[in-house]
């Protein structure tokens, strides 16, 4: 395996992620101000998804095929290494805003509750 196609291919999965990483952020702001537009940003987002998860699974082989490669210069390891740890600090990045967009749709579904609760009360 050729490491310079694994470092490209590392570099269009960490600008998926920062797209997605955007995107995400954007969600936050739309639902905090109930705007709809943040539910099309679900649509975007797991377009994204397939795309992360098809890259990730072909890396995960490639990636363990040039760990043992004697070619692959230390300096070409840094720049793998470099890259993938952008990738895991933009991956926990996202798990953070995701989190927050969970509060928002908890929060969101509490209020529909309470607003069904009064117009229907019983329910």
């Amino acid at each position: 395996m050729d490491s310079a196609i694994v470092l490209k291919v590392l570099e269009r999965e960490r600008a998926l992620l920062q797209e997605f990483m955007y995107l995400s952020q954007d969600q936050v702001l739309f639902m905090e101000d109930r705007n709809v537009e943040a539910m099309s940003l679900f649509e975007h987002r797991a377009d994204l998804m397939i795309e992360l998860t098809a890259i990730d699974a072909t890396l995960d082989t490639w990636i363990n095929q040039i760990r043992t490669d004697p070619a692959v210069t230390p300096e070409m390891m840094y720049e793998l290494r470099t890259v993938s740890d952008e990738i895991v600090s933009m991956a926990n990045h996202i798990i953070e805003i995701d989190e927050q967009i969970h509060a928002c749709l908890d929060v969101l579904k509490e209020r529909a509750q309470t607003k069904l609760q009064e117009i229907e009360p019983g329910v």
